[in-house]
């Protein structure tokens, strides 16, 4: 068993980091239900007729992805501004990403994930930190630079995913 005087490591701080996230992502779920109904957010395999105030972007392999014009300062947008941008499959909301250039507190928005969906899967790519949710209709990537600040969380809803 560890003792309380042990020198930090590499190891212990990546643990805490771990332990922040779990305890933001536990976080999120928890009021994942509560800020839904609050935020007005567009339910996932909703028409594109449900969402207003979004402006058309570009397509990529068959999604229609639209710019929104205005966010609610809910959720993860209480805590950070960021540019949200929906992807429509086959005319139904199947994908929102969010980007934050320059987040004020990265721990906050990933616990805030963490109590939503629970504890992810965490590696590091290329400088980044990913980490992955899965539930039974939902996909989560988020993925932080500590170095910058930057995030960028991208959520998609599986019973529109196409397997090609």
């Amino acid at each position: 068993m560890a003792s309380r005087h042990e020198p930090k490591t590499k190891e212990t701080g990546l643990k805490r980091r771990i332990v922040v996230f779990v305890a933001l992502l536990t976080f999120v779920i928890a009021s994942s239900a509560f800020a839904q109904e609050e935020c007005n957010a567009i339910p996932w395999g909703e028409p594109i007729s449900a969402v207003e105030q979004i402006t058309y972007s570009h397509t990529v392999s068959g999604v229609k992805y639209y710019s929104v014009t205005r966010v609610d300062p809910c959720g993860i947008f209480a805590v950070e501004q960021g540019e949200v941008t929906y992807g429509f499959r086959d005319g139904r909301l199947y994908s929102t990403l969010v980007e934050i250039d320059k987040a004020k507190d990265v721990k906050k928005v990933v616990t805030i994930l963490m109590d939503s969906y629970g504890v992810p899967n965490h590696k590091k790519v290329d400088n980044w930190d990913v980490y992955q949710w899965e539930t039974d209709d939902l996909k989560i990537k988020l993925k932080s630079q500590y170095s910058t600040d930057r995030i960028k969380i991208g959520m998609y809803y599986k019973p529109l995913v196409h397997h090609d």
